[in-house]
């Protein structure tokens, strides 16, 4: 990413040290308790090594953080993220911000923010077009990541039977990605809405004048193609530079990074936001012929007698955050994830 310049306004944030190593902690502990499937189709159908997960992790979680750390400085915003509550909770739906301070009480989230990590020069927000089907948001949040690939090094600093091998070489590399851990840095690139997303999926599969108007609004806002379907084995492009393919991406809702940056308002969001109101459209159940829940629902089967599959995962993520309320007298973490029994 280009150089940023810090001001009041900056995009700009950095994750420190401590918290990329409490986000290890918490990938760490859902791993290591079975908290988590370990299974991975993405995988060949392998079982997941503590390393891939908390790999596959970390990114989105620093993400999160980041978006966290912009609303309290930008809006002095409290939000606490799931590496942020008292106790594990369980979903396989629920917003990526999970509660925010309102009059001095932590509210559960109703308005639900998925944040998506982009890293190195990646020029899209990507959201799967079965999620958007299946599993949509409110808002949805691109946070450019600055981990360096090689991060994991960063641990041998700590390790004296490592540490005491290394040569000259070694350490002054071992050095460098430990400066970059120390301060990690990251920009709030943008954030599309619900409305956004469904205009882009209407450009592709909705009625002719559907298509028309979703597709001139699109443009008014993101300008032309700045807010794209592809629909499978497409290839990526530049809106703004001609010459520029990427490679071959799924069925993807994509918004162009820098014409989400140009386009956004972050006073409108923060007003949804501060709301805390649902915004998408009811999405049926995922049910069996019988009309009972289909396991892959991933809600306990008393969730049934709801129809709406947002309400059902808002019933049962509030359910578990009054859980973890009553054992811990709040909702806010207060010990490392280091520490959490296994």
């Amino acid at each position: 990413m280009e150089e940023i310049e810090s001001t009041p306004t900056s995009t700009e944030v950095f994750v420190e040290k401590e918290k990329y190593l409490e986000i290890i902690g918490f990938t760490s502990y859902a791993y290591l308790a079975d908290k988590i499937t370990k299974y991975s189709g993405m995988a060949g159908g392998r079982m997941r090594t503590l390393g891939e997960f908390v790999e596959n992790f970390i990114y989105g979680k620093i993400a999160e953080e980041a978006f966290r750390l912009f609303l309290k400085s930008r809006f002095d915003l409290q939000i606490l993220t799931e590496v942020g509550i008292a106790d594990f909770y369980s979903g396989m739906y629920l917003p990526d911000l999970v509660a925010m301070k309102i009059k001095g009480d932590w509210e559960p989230a109703k308005f639900w923010i998925d944040v998506k990590e982009v890293r190195r020069d990646q020029k899209w927000l990507l959201i799967s077009a079965s999620s958007v089907r299946r599993r949509p948001y409110d808002a949805y949040v691109a946070v450019w990541v600055g981990l360096p690939d090689e991060h994991f090094i960063f641990l041998a600093e700590n390790v004296p039977e490592v540490k005491r091998k290394m040569t000259k070489e070694w350490v002054e590399k071992v050095s460098e990605v430990v400066e970059k851990v120390d301060k990690i840095p990251c920009k709030i690139c943008g954030f599309a809405s619900w409305v956004d997303v469904q205009n882009v999926v209407n450009t592709y599969s909705g009625d002719a004048p559907d298509r028309k108007k979703a597709r001139a609004d699109l443009d008014e806002k993101f300008g032309k193609n700045g807010g794209f379907y592809f629909g499978g084995e497409t290839e990526l492009f530049d809106p703004d530079d001609p010459s520029w393919f990427g490679a071959e991406v799924r069925e993807n809702v994509g918004f162009s990074l820098k014409r989400l940056e140009k386009s956004t308002n972050w006073s409108e969001f923060v007003s949804s936001a501060v709301k805390n109101q649902k915004i998408i459209p009811n999405v049926p159940l995922p049910r069996i012929k019988s009309g009972a829940l289909s396991k892959r629902s991933g809600l306990p089967p008393k969730y049934g007698k709801f129809s709406d599959y947002r309400e059902a995962f808002q019933t049962y993520f509030e359910e578990q955050l009054g859980d973890i309320e009553k054992r811990f007298g709040g909702i806010e973490r207060t010990t490392s994830w280091f520490a959490q029994p296994l």
